[in-house]
């Protein structure tokens, strides 16, 4: 199967048995959430932040240089490809590289550092975020609006709040950050996302993060096509449906477990553009380098090995949630309530993974 994606070249899926990758799904999770209520009683993941990186602001100095010398054409893969997947699988293996990469971050030893309001928490983020889904997804031609917006935001509040802005509003950092605490370079992944700190907006930015992908998937079937409902609409509608189903499942904790989806979001943006980066990313590379008439090798795109990530990266992410939210619900809930308390939990994840996994094999 080949699907557009993100305006610069396609996907390659292969459509496996859905049913039986459903089952198997499923019962995956159900038997790793017996286990878990029966062998894991006690928390165990104390919170700890990773271990803090170095700012290396030579490296930000020549990608801000690096930028201004990228030729027009490669713009739309360096944005869609290299930065929105690229960063983000990078920072699962290595940690938060875009708060290393991002050059807007040299306004920070000239700004006001004044205090960061803490109702904005992440909702400059998620709306980032959902801007640039929306360009993405719907209207490729904004990309250049997209980033001249971008970039004096995020300058303008780079000046005013130093890196607390970058830390907590910008989008690709946010989301960088975020992933990079899976990291097993720079310590126990479960302990860095129970870490992960509970403010207003972390919800909405995962939302976006997983609405984002699974219209990514909705929007190229023909089903959507023939309902004729704009696709702004779909990505928004999308978006608050996941919002709306966390918010569901676990109103009786909040925002508490929201760093437990983080795996899911990982899991799906290898799971949904892992062939997309192989091939593309070759593609962005060639272009940056001026290599004219260049075509990327597919042989790692072929429906063998991409089906096979695919299914591994869903459900890995799916597992690492799942026991990453036990373990915060237990120091949550009253012991008489650890398992039942769980169960709407469990059916969202459930909810989620075979949602994930439709959209994957059959859109």
């Amino acid at each position: 199967m080949t699907a557009l994606a993100h305006g610069v070249g396609a996907r390659h899926d292969l459509p496996l048995p859905l049913d039986l990758v459903l089952q198997g799904a499923a019962v995956a999770l159900l038997a790793s959430f017996l286990a878990l209520g029966l062998l894991w009683t006690e928390p165990r993941f104390t919170p700890a932040e990773p271990a803090p990186g170095r700012d290396r602001w030579p490296v930000r100095a020549s990608v801000a240089v690096g930028l201004v010398l990228v030729p027009g054409p490669a713009w739309p893969h360096l944005v869609f490809v290299l930065l929105w997947v690229g960063v983000p699988v990078l920072s699962v293996l290595l940690g938060p590289v875009w708060r290393v990469l991002n050059p807007l971050r040299l306004v920070i030893p000239v700004s006001r550092d004044r205090p960061y309001p803490e109702r904005l928490g992440h909702w400059p983020a998620a709306l980032g975020l959902l801007a640039f889904t929306w360009v993405e997804l719907v209207e490729p031609g904004a990309l250049p609006w997209f980033l001249v917006a971008y970039a004096a935001v995020n300058l303008a509040g780079g000046f005013a709040f130093g890196r607390t802005w970058f830390e907590r509003a910008d989008g690709f950092e946010v989301f960088s950050t975020l992933v990079g605490r899976l990291s097993p370079l720079r310590g126990n992944p479960f302990r860095a996302l129970a870490a992960t700190p509970v403010r207003p907006g972390l919800v909405a930015v995962v939302a976006v993060l997983l609405g984002s992908t699974a219209f990514d998937s909705v929007g190229s079937t023909p089903a959507w096509e023939r309902l004729g409902v704009p696709d702004a609409a779909g990505l928004v509608a999308t978006t608050a449906l996941v919002a709306g189903s966390y918010l569901l499942a676990c109103r009786a904790f909040g925002g508490e477990l929201a760093h437990s989806l983080v795996p899911i979001v990982a899991g799906y943006v290898v799971a949904h553009y892992a062939s997309l980066l192989v091939v593309e990313g070759q593609r962005a590379v060639a272009l940056l380098v001026g290599a004219d008439g260049f075509t990327p090798s597919t042989a790692l795109a072929a429906p063998a090995p991409v089906a096979s990530v695919q299914v591994g990266a869903v459900l890995a992410g799916h597992l690492l949630a799942v026991v990453s939210a036990h373990d915060r619900a237990l120091r949550l809930l009253p012991e008489r309530r650890h398992l039942t308390g769980q169960v709407p939990l469990l059916v969202l994840m459930v909810g989620y993974t075979a949602g994930g996994l439709a959209l994957l094999f059959a859109g």
